[in-house]
């Protein structure tokens, strides 16, 4: 049978699996119509109704369903084929994108290492935190801050996190921070990016387990990410909810304090994510064993829990 044109193949293959034309097409880099235009190309080629159009959207047919996940792993086969062709070589460009946080203040600060170790690798640093930048090939590695259900990309636990208030040591000089009752004297910094499946970064939920649920303070200060949450942090603008890989610098060179001593884990973690074809290749095993070495420098003890 001669096959039908890949291009409509893959656009079927995207759409089926990411749920609509809209999604198909970010992914992609085309405008919907182009994904929607190539679907029914290979509708027409096959003869076959492989999406019903409804009011609410898309709804595959048991014929899209049966065929969906043969052609992902199809697709997933060329890549792992063309990514061994490659495979042998160190030398050359490796792109990773990462949160902007976590570039700022966690590995930026630590490439040194990496780049005279490793010369002949020519390193890329995007700041996108969507997977579609590996999907599509933008970059050969995500570091991302999630719950690590990325389908169709080959994902590994880089590193857990744990939580716990922090401060700049001059906001303590006046009003002291014994108790959590302390923190109603004090500013409350808020990062309003977080997930309703990662509570834990909340002032709300830290008080409602601790049991005070109507401890708070008359002044909030609310910032929509971390790395802005942590600058004020740093200068003295309020005491904010710190993840460790974003604050362990500045605790060690004494910008910020830990005036309450508990800590919670993070109900988020990182994640090392690729594709099945890039998981092979010496330059991102390379890149990954390293970062495995400095979080492994990182490691410090944290009593977890209440």
């Amino acid at each position: 049978m001669r096959l039908p044109p890949l291009k409509s193949l893959k656009a079927f293959e995207v759409a089926a699996r990411r749920g609509g034309f809209v999604a198909a097409a970010d992914e992609l880099n085309v405008t919907p119509a182009a994904v929607s235009h190539q679907v029914k190309l290979l509708e027409s080629y096959l003869e076959i109704e492989l999406f019903r159009r409804l009011s609410r959207g898309l709804e595959l047919t048991e014929a899209g369903r049966e065929l969906l996940p043969e052609l992902t792993k199809g697709f997933d086969h060329f890549a792992h084929a063309l990514g061994s062709l490659t495979a042998g070589e160190l030398t050359g460009k490796l792109t990773v994108s990462v949160l902007p946080s976590f570039a700022t203040l966690w590995l930026v600060p630590k490439l040194e290492s990496f780049l005279q170790t490793y010369p002949e690798i020519q390193l890329r640093v995007l700041t996108s935190n969507n997977p579609a930048v590996v999907r599509n090939e933008h970059a050969d590695i995500l570091i991302t801050y999630g719950n690590g259900n990325y389908p169709g990309l080959e994902t590994c636990i880089l590193m857990r996190e744990s939580v716990f208030p922090v401060c700049a040591p001059s906001l303590l000089n006046n009003v002291p921070l014994r108790r959590y009752q302390d923190l109603q004297q004090h500013t409350l910094l808020h990062d309003i990016d977080v997930q309703i499946d990662e509570p834990m970064m909340t002032w709300k939920r830290w008080f409602r387990d601790l049991g005070l649920g109507g401890v708070g303070s008359s002044r909030n200060v609310e910032f929509g990410n971390s790395l802005l949450l942590t600058e004020a942090a740093v200068r003295g603008q309020g005491v904010a909810l710190g993840r460790m890989s974003l604050v362990q610098d500045h605790l060690v060179t004494g910008r910020l304090v830990r005036p309450l001593k508990t800590s919670r884990p993070a109900d988020y973690a990182y994640y090392f994510v690729t594709t099945l074809a890039h998981s092979e290749h010496p330059r991102v095993q390379t890149f990954y064993s390293w970062l495995e070495k400095q979080i492994e420098n990182d490691a410090v003890e944290d009593d977890v829990g209440f």
